[in-house]
């Protein structure tokens, strides 16, 4: 049952990012709105990030797990073939993979980028960061113990 550890912690870390990923792109665009005047109170900023995890959450997740399926075999050749640390290869991973997934959609929707907190290059690399973390979170979750 050790094999277990990879699809739970490949669900896992999609999870993760889909959580962390909406939590950040709907701040940025809460920040926008209130750069431009809007008064936006804490209760409204909670209120429009649960919304967002129960509106975008779930297709988000969808696109993530795709993307980490790839990214994360990627990565378990590159642990395999080189001396480096696993939780740097899967951070690494991580964010490579939410850098290109984001392109791809942007390609894909005719130059629209989906996910509105990541218009700007300070929001796609803090949903890179995000996937960073999250393939941080991969590499402890499937790590052999003893």
């Amino acid at each position: 049952m050790a094999w277990f550890r990879y699809p739970f912690g490949l669900v896992l870390a999609a999870i993760f990012m889909a959580l962390a990923g909406v939590i950040v792109q709907t701040q940025f665009v809460l920040s926008g709105l209130a750069s431009a005047g809007a008064e936006i109170s804490t209760g409204a900023r909670i209120s429009m990030t649960l919304a967002d995890m129960a509106g975008l959450g779930p297709l988000y997740l969808v696109f993530i797990l795709i993307g980490f399926i790839i990214a994360f075999l990627a990565a378990a050749l590159v642990v395999r073939i080189t001396p480096l640390p696993r939780t740097i290869v899967y951070g690494v991973a991580g964010a490579v993979c939410m850098f290109v997934m984001l392109a791809l959609m942007r390609e894909v929707f005719f130059g629209v980028p989906v996910i509105a907190g990541a218009r700007s290059l300070a929001g796609e690399v803090s949903q890179a960061i995000c996937g960073a973390a999250a393939g941080v979170f991969y590499a402890w979750v499937t790590h052999r113990k003893g």
